[in-house]
């Protein structure tokens, strides 16, 4: 934890921030990424993340002054969310090979085709080959990459509507 302690406390000394953090997040919507970049390595002392996003570098550039100005996460809300990311007996990792039990057969139609899956206790059988994921399936049967969940319509798409047979 000391450790942790100083180099945080090295972070916030090293490179010019700007005081008006405000008014920085704000300049930093009319900037090009490469802009960013700059940006960052001028008022943070070390090079920015490898991201090709300029919407995402914006945040995170916007969060790390605030950071300096404001301060970070206090520890104990650093172990809280680390700890509320982690699996538990209570709350296992969700994924679709535990939310399905085994034997249970997914069919999906797929340009006139019926297809048939079926779960088993560590992948999914489809026409006698076993797959690791249903997103391996689900590329199988249209060649192109496949959320498997949402293929199979276990998930719903984010505008509500269920996924329809293409």
């Amino acid at each position: 934890m000391g450790a942790d302690k100083s180099r945080t406390a090295r972070r916030r000394l090293t490179g010019a921030a700007p005081v008006d953090v405000e008014s920085a997040i704000a300049a930093l919507n009319r900037l090009k990424i490469a802009e960013l970049r700059q940006r960052w390595q001028a008022w943070l002392g070390e090079p920015p993340p490898r991201c090709q996003s300029g919407r995402v570098l914006r945040m995170l550039l916007a969060w790390r002054l605030q950071e300096r100005r404001f301060g970070g996460f206090s520890v104990a809300a650093q172990r809280l969310l680390r700890d509320l990311t982690k699996p538990t007996a209570s709350r296992p990792a969700k994924t679709a090979a535990a939310t399905l039990k085994r034997g249970t057969l997914l069919t999906r139609e797929w340009k006139g085709v019926v297809h048939r899956v079926q779960v088993l206790d560590r992948g999914f059988a489809h026409d006698g080959v076993v797959f690791a994921s249903l997103s391996e399936v689900a590329r199988a049967i249209t060649g192109t990459r496949w959320s498997g969940p949402r293929f199979f319509a276990l998930r719903r798409r984010e505008d509500g509507q269920r996924n329809s047979s293409r």
